[in-house]
């Protein structure tokens, strides 16, 4: 499979006809480890197989939680982050699964406007669930929301915005 994942046209069939084969044999953490231990353009292809899954599915890479972080910490590969953060987002969250370095990271990158607005309305999103946990925190994060000038910000933030505001994420 790695030998696919490196092509350079891998193309939404591949992507397809690989996530049925991955669900097919019902290996999705086998598969995920892909994801971790391989280079960029293998691992890009990897993360977006994976955000073809449900929700059920994505659920049996929680034990690879802390993993799939550290890459969307340390990647220097903004597709690859993004695609992260969606199955990261994706992922069943628990108070004791809060790391307060990812979520300075998604606190600082859901506002940076060097960030892109994917990447930007992922942060937002899961800043927002990790905040939930703690009340305090939840109030900053409302307060700093509240405040953004979204003038500056892309359709893509500005919704997630609105939709974290009407109670909606």
């Amino acid at each position: 499979m790695r030998e696919q994942l490196n092509t350079k046209h891998f193309g939404i069939g591949d992507a397809l006809a690989m996530y049925r084969l991955v669900k097919k044999e019902g290996k999705f953490s086998e598969f995920a480890h892909i994801l971790l231990d391989s280079e960029t353009r293998v691992a890009r292809n990897a993360a977006w197989i994976l955000t073809h899954a449900t929700d059920e599915e994505l659920a049996l890479l929680h034990p690879m939680l802390t993993q799939l972080i550290d890459i969307a910490l340390h990647t220097n590969n903004e597709s690859l982050r993004r695609l992260t953060l969606n199955i990261i987002l994706r992922l069943p969250l628990a108070k004791e699964d809060v790391r307060t370095d990812f979520l300075d990271f998604c606190l600082e990158h859901m506002v940076r406007l060097d960030t892109p607005p994917g990447t930007q309305a992922l942060c937002m999103k899961i800043a927002h669930r990790l905040c939930s946990f703690y009340p305090e925190l939840n109030d900053e994060f409302m307060r700093i929301i509240q405040s953004l000038d979204l003038s500056f910000y892309q359709p893509a933030v500005r919704c997630t915005v609105r939709n974290i505001m009407r109670g909606k994420c």
